[in-house]
């Protein structure tokens, strides 16, 4: 029996004797069994980025994108060099 939409993330369906869903309610055994302290260390630790960890990742991508692209425009051009639409090579 389900009353409610749950306290915490306030998108579940919870169940008339408790104020929390499922995963909500496992959150919360989480926090009794290793404090709150510890859970909120980890979850920062895990899903937080700070400002050095963003420039580092939006940096990584960066280059991965320039090579990704290099590497392309290379395929294309070794394409373009080997055969014409007329089946003769490009000179």
């Amino acid at each position: 029996m389900y009353m409610g939409i749950c306290y915490l993330c306030e998108k579940e369906d919870r169940s008339y004797f408790g104020y929390y869903c499922e995963k909500c309610n496992k959150i919360k055994r989480l926090i009794h069994l290793y404090g709150l302290e510890r859970v909120s260390e980890i979850l920062e630790c895990v899903l937080i980025r700070t400002k050095t960890q963003q420039t580092n990742k939006i940096k990584n991508q960066l280059e991965i994108e320039q090579e990704t692209l290099k590497t392309s425009h290379d395929e294309h051009a070794e394409i373009m060099k080997k055969v014409l639409r007329s089946g003769k090579e490009l000179k």
